[in-house]
């Protein structure tokens, strides 16, 4: 695998320029053989010293045909295998120390023996470097001088073992969207390569790793990828676990795609995933471009707002069964020296495309992006440096480690500035600790640290999300189910959070809670990046500054309760949280910020936010409540809730109803100022079954009536509803805004074209590493493409499925911690 005579040649090349990746690689081996102390320990439980080493200086021969290499590749071939902790302990798997482990877990009872240990010590957390650097080394090494046949028959067996045994009990063997389950995943791909038919071997780990990416990847990961539905965690290239755990397993995915294509597999929807990663990658970016959204989930540096942009992520585009266009996107973006995974690296450096600038392409791309696995929204104003930036997440409980309970949550950045941040920390998943809306549930009060909090069990959706031309941006969150313990249904009848981005520098929340009574409250949290101290009340809302921007946070409208400044302990305070899970009530944060905090009393809780960015010297926007002068005519416009902003000569109105969980009567009336042209953006409005609404607006004085009722097929599209008014001058002319799909995918992949490196994974060419068995080993060499059955484009669908998600009713299990 990946040493065709080019490659070797292209690797050769590379390794001239020392901040390459195959001179990385080489670098590796070379430090192994200069420090041998540092190679006598494995490196901890989770230690890869012994397997990174082999594969390292396997690599470094494969390219160099230098002695000095093999030979210390043959002898961390052997440690990896024969040791557990040191060299020479003989603890590891060796024969005649192990029970079988197979025979023991037939019989169904009893504990294993410790012995067993022989075969699952590299079966946790490690599989990820045990299976695919072992594999690695086999296959490079398998005709090599000093390679005999005892270590070829120890390699099959441990091989084998460990990862037949990861596929019976692994940890996340069968979730997709989890990080160990990727490192298995991967060397149950290259494995099964690796070793087909050797020996005598059934050729089951190649079958049993198409079975895994189709049952787990496919099936569960990219769930209604190209059809309506609750997507798959995977679908839209995200990673819920959050992008601290993201780089490396979406390389693992990406990278075991791309050889078992090569070997005949027919993945298609893989390739159309690993295309994803590169357009999800550009959209998250903040826009200095050197960081990303972290997911939703984990993330333990005190030092940084937001992960940095991962190499590793660039490198699964490259080596993945990707199209040539998304490749190119990825190469664009690849100048990190980080070399991390040098050989992973080394491959995906032989792509040997052009790199295209994704933001620079013709037509300009879309500046919204819909994750719909992960259920985030990605926006921006521009592809500038100074654009606003803006992510807004619903997702329900969909992995079952790392993620973070936070339906409804959102961050803003303006340029380099993060204004709204997610400051959560790493392990303390809880809501309060994000932008997301919560609530008081009995029941949860009941279970003590559960209090507070969404939970692990959560059913929340994002249920709309749309764009319009003008750079606005929609959505709904139905949190509602967000407070499911275990089996027992929410008893939270209704949570929405209406959430709109308008291109001018604000975001708008409307957030309304049914909750038990009046002691029962909705939370409202919004983290500032003020530094502690920064954030500061001020008349109806509270004022910071972040760098060379300020930040504004409007309280437009509350049904009771009075904003506070909350100064949130964090890691450098030894924050009491991080240790306990579940913690509901907990307040930190990873760094310095000042939170924004508003109780709302029950059983209706109502608040209405505006958060506005602006330069440090701009006024920033003006906003107003609906209901009040001068947006308000005598009436104080009873039907709606919701704000009025203008800001950058462009007067907004964003509203909902006033009803009782906002329901829609037959009709919605309200009036606004008819001075200037307007736009609005109306959620509950009157609607036919097909989704549409009729608005008609008709001259009042100086003002424009609107009034709104059901569509009949014809009318204006909501979901929610986006329209413009002209002014009363102009007779208050409505015109519909029009839809903006969000950015989309690159087409097909390494099994639906050539590719720019010739097609098919370099590799069986009948050197060292090849034999003449049967099977994934012993196919030919050709470069060519496997032909994958026709299938739907997720982009073909993208704004239809923008439009409106489908409810999943899941029942979610315990979650392991």
């Amino acid at each position: 695998m990946f040493m065709s005579a080019a490659d070797i040649a292209a690797y050769s090349a590379d390794a001239s320029t020392a901040t390459t990746p195959a001179a990385a690689a080489i670098a590796a081996c070379q430090d192994a053989i200069a420090n041998p102390a540092e190679q006598m320990s494995r490196g901890g439980s989770d230690g890869n010293t012994w397997p990174l080493a082999a594969m390292s200086c396997a690599f470094a021969y494969r390219v160099t045909s230098d002695a000095r290499y093999l030979t210390q590749a043959i002898a961390s071939w052997h440690a990896a295998l024969d040791d557990d902790q040191t060299v020479g302990d003989h603890l590891g798997c060796v024969a005649g120390t192990s029970t079988d482990w197979q025979t023991w877990a037939a019989s169904g009872s009893g504990s294993a023996p410790a012995i067993i240990r022989t075969v699952t010590h590299d079966t946790g957390y490690p599989i990820r470097w045990y299976g695919p650097f072992i594999a690695l080394t086999y296959d490079w090494l398998y005709a090599a001088p000093g390679v005999d046949a005892a270590l070829l028959t120890q390699t099959r067996t441990c091989l084998s073992n460990w990862i037949d045994y990861y596929a019976a009990y692994g940890y996340h063997r069968d979730e997709a969207g989890a990080n160990y389950g990727a490192g298995f995943i991967l060397a149950q791909a290259l494995g099964g390569i690796a070793i087909g038919t050797d020996g005598g071997a059934d050729g089951h780990l190649f079958t049993d790793a198409i079975a895994t990416y189709r049952t787990v990847l496919i099936a569960q990961g990219l769930a209604h990828a190209s059809t309506p539905g609750p997507a798959g965690p995977m679908v839209g290239g995200d990673w819920l676990e959050g992008w601290q755990y993201g780089p490396l397993s979406v390389l693992e995915y990406a990278l075991g795609a791309r050889v078992l294509i090569d070997e005949g597999a027919a993945l298609p929807e893989m390739s159309d995933w690993t295309n994803s990663l590169i357009v999800r990658q550009f959209h998250g970016l903040v826009p200095s471009r050197d960081a990303q959204w972290t997911g939703g989930g984990d993330y333990d540096d005190a030092t940084h707002v937001y992960p940095p942009l991962n190499i590793n992520v660039i490198h699964a585009v490259l080596v993945g069964p990707s199209s040539d266009q998304a490749a190119a996107f990825a190469a664009s973006l690849d100048t990190s020296t980080d070399n991390s995974f040098p050989v992973y690296g080394a491959f995906a450096h032989r792509r040997g495309v052009a790199a295209v600038d994704y933001r620079t392409t013709t037509p300009a791309p879309a500046t919204w992006f819909l994750s719909r696995g992960s259920r985030a929204v990605y926006a921006r104003t521009s592809w500038d440096t100074s654009a606003l930036w803006t992510v807004f997440q619903s997702a329900p409980a969909l992995v079952s480690d790392h993620e973070h309970f936070a339906a409804s949550n959102f961050v803003l950045s303006r340029g380099a500035d993060h204004l709204i941040v997610d400051s959560s920390q790493y392990g303390a998943p809880d809501t309060l600790e994000t932008n997301a809306l919560t609530a008081d549930s009995p029941q949860l009060e009941a279970h003590g640290s559960y209090a507070l909090t969404q939970t692990p069990w959560s059913t929340a959706e994002l249920a709309w999300v749309r764009a319009s031309d003008g750079g606005v941006i929609a959505a709904r969150s139905d949190l509602a189910d967000a407070f499911i313990f275990s089996s027992t249904a929410s008893d939270i009848p209704y949570a929405h959070r209406e959430w709109v981005f308008l291109p001018e520098g604000a975001v708008v929340a409307i957030d309304r809670v049914h909750t038990a009574d009046a002691t029962h409250a909705m939370h409202v949290r919004f983290h500032a990046n003020t530094g502690g101290g920064g954030l500061t009340l001020a008349g109806t809302g509270a004022t910071g500054a972040v760098g060379a921007s300020r930040v504004a946070i409007h309280t437009v409208l509350t049904s009771g309760g009075a904003p506070r400044i909350l100064a949130p302990d964090h890691l450098s305070d030894s924050s009491s949280c991080t240790s306990s899970y579940p913690s509901g009530d907990c307040n930190d944060a990873r760094f310095a910020v000042d939170i924004y905090a508003l109780d709302v009393p029950g059983p209706f809780a109502t608040a209405v936010h505006v958060i506005d960015a602006a330069a440090a010297a701009d006024t920033g926007a003006t906003v107003g409540s609906i209901a009040d002068a001068p947006y308000a005519d005598a009436s104080g416009n009873p039907d709606v809730i919701g704000a009025a902003v203008f800001a950058a000569t462009h007067q907004s109105y964003v509203l909902a109803s006033s009803a009782h969980e906002g329901a829609s009567g037959a009709s919605m009336t309200y009036s606004v100022p008819g001075t200037s042209a307007s736009r609005h953006v109306v959620f509950d409005a009157p609607e036919a079954s097909d989704g549409t609404s009729s608005v008609a607006a008709t001259v009042a004085g100086t003002r424009c009536r609107i009034t709104i009722t059901a569509g009949t097929g014809g009318g204006n599209l909501g979901h929610p509803l986006m329209f413009r008014v002209d002014t009363a001058a102009g007779a208050c002319t409505v015109m519909d805004g029009t839809n903006v799909p969000p950015g989309t995918l690159p087409m097909g992949g390494a099994d639906a074209g050539p590719r720019a490196d010739g097609g098919a994974m370099p590799g069986t060419d009948g050197g060292p590493g090849s034999d003449a068995g049967t099977g994934p080993r012993g196919s030919s060499g050709c470069s060519c493409t496997v032909a994958g059955a026709p299938h739907a484009s997720t982009s073909s669908l993208a704004l239809a499925l923008a439009l409106a998600f489908i409810t999943a009713r899941r029942a979610r299990k315990a979650v392991r911690r």
